[in-house]
């Protein structure tokens, strides 16, 4: 027979613990207690004691409403695409899916009250992933630029073109340097998401992030666990040229290159906002640059001390999602919720809430003058709201951007 708190939840531990990387060793000497015990709590074996119980609450910041709570998940199981380096540890990814499930949680929550664009993503109709071709793949870049109506020429926001057309996009530093990001289909809202690591140095670098995340989302929606770790190269290479695709359209990028040099890519960063890097790569696919005169350029961008960073890196800012941060802002600035309320709600350890809302660190401890005014907020069909269970018949929209 289980003894302990009744009704704690396991999935919770184990999130808050992957997503600081903490080891069940490390675990066990901050709760003083032993590491079968933490092993037995994340297995859903046993429950801990009263004592250990809040010890765990003061620990990561977290109440004891939000332990008790299960997470916001669906039993349909989608694999999560990372995009990082092969020698990444299993510690990188587990930190990573623990944020992505955050991440999903916050935003079904905030769902409750608020209308989200609508989700306005192609996704490849063939059967196997291992039949597509490049030419599809460069097809349904341009599919993606048509439909949301941004021409041919530079994006200058990828990171805003998909919090418009339905992805729920944050930032977050993971802790591994080698974890570029992160993105799923979420089985909970039918909702892509995508999580950026802010570890990684360089906004450039990040904006290719997005745009091979998005790859993902469009390319490999249907792919099932097994199939992503069998193809897993395959599947990254294809996301790699989605990116390169999307963001140098093959007709525009190609005219605009007059011969492939090192100097002529770098008078051309500051307006399509790709690396040098990405730039040569794309000409080899687009068969500007032949093998030679691409490891020629390959060897020269070596030589110039270009390969960890290049020129006017420096004069790129970061993207930042906006959907989230407005969301929870809009929510306290109507005064239908206090940040109190909201935090207890969200219920994400704080530090990380305001990180993936991309809110101003502090903002759920600054002291609020006006007090909230009590109104009703939507609830999901056949669903619990998680705002005090409160019904209504009107819900707040975000306005026209």
């Amino acid at each position: 027979m289980r003894t302990g708190i009744l009704g704690f939840q396991s999935a919770r531990l184990n999130q808050l613990r992957a997503s600081t990387g903490m080891t069940q060793a490390k675990l066990a000497e901050l709760l003083s207690c032993s590491t079968s015990n933490i092993s037995k709590w994340e297995k859903g074996d046993s429950f801990p004691e009263s004592s250990s119980f809040k010890k765990i609450c003061e620990t990561f910041g977290v109440s004891e409403k939000w332990l008790l709570e299960p997470p916001v998940r669906s039993g349909d199981t989608r694999p999560g695409f990372f995009r990082t380096q092969v020698s990444t540890c299993r510690g990188a990814k587990d930190s990573a899916e623990a944020r992505l499930e955050w991440l999903e949680e916050v935003s079904y929550k905030l769902q409750e009250s608020l209308e989200f664009p609508d989700v306005n993503i192609p996704s490849y109709g063939g059967g196997d992933v291992r039949l597509i071709q490049d030419c599809e793949i460069e097809q349904l870049a341009e599919e993606c630029r048509d439909r949301w109506g941004l021409g041919r020429g530079p994006i200058s926001d990828v990171v805003h073109v998909l919090e418009s057309f339905g992805v729920v996009v944050a930032r977050s530093e993971i802790g591994y340097v080698k974890m570029d990001g992160v993105s799923r289909w979420s089985a909970v809202d039918d909702r892509p998401y995508v999580l950026l690591a802010s570890d990684k140095a360089g906004p450039i670098r990040s904006r290719f992030d997005a745009a091979h995340e998005l790859g993902h989302l469009v390319l490999h929606r249907g792919i099932g666990t097994e199939q992503y770790k069998a193809n897993y190269h395959l599947l990254e290479t294809q996301a790699h040229r989605f990116a390169s695709a999307f963001l140098m359209p093959a007709e525009s990028f190609s005219h605009e290159i007059k011969w492939p040099t090192l100097d002529a890519f770098l008078s051309l960063k500051s307006r399509w906002k790709v690396s040098i890097a990405a730039m040569i790569k794309r000409s080899q696919d687009l068969e500007i640059s032949g093998p030679d005169v691409a490891l020629r350029l390959w060897k020269a961008r070596s030589a110039r001390g270009w390969v960890k960073k290049e020129p006017l890196d420096d004069d790129f800012e970061f993207e930042l999602p906006k959907l989230l941060k407005r969301s929870v802002m809009m929510l306290v600035e109507h005064k239908i919720l206090s940040k109190d309320t909201l935090r207890d709600v969200l219920g994400v350890p704080v530090v990380d809430l305001e990180e993936l809302c991309c809110l101003p660190s502090g903002y759920f401890s600054a002291i609020e003058k006006d007090q909230v005014v009590d109104i009703r907020l939507r609830q999901k069909e056949q669903s619990k709201s998680a705002f005090d269970g409160r019904k209504s018949s009107a819900v707040l929209q975000f306005p026209s951007r």
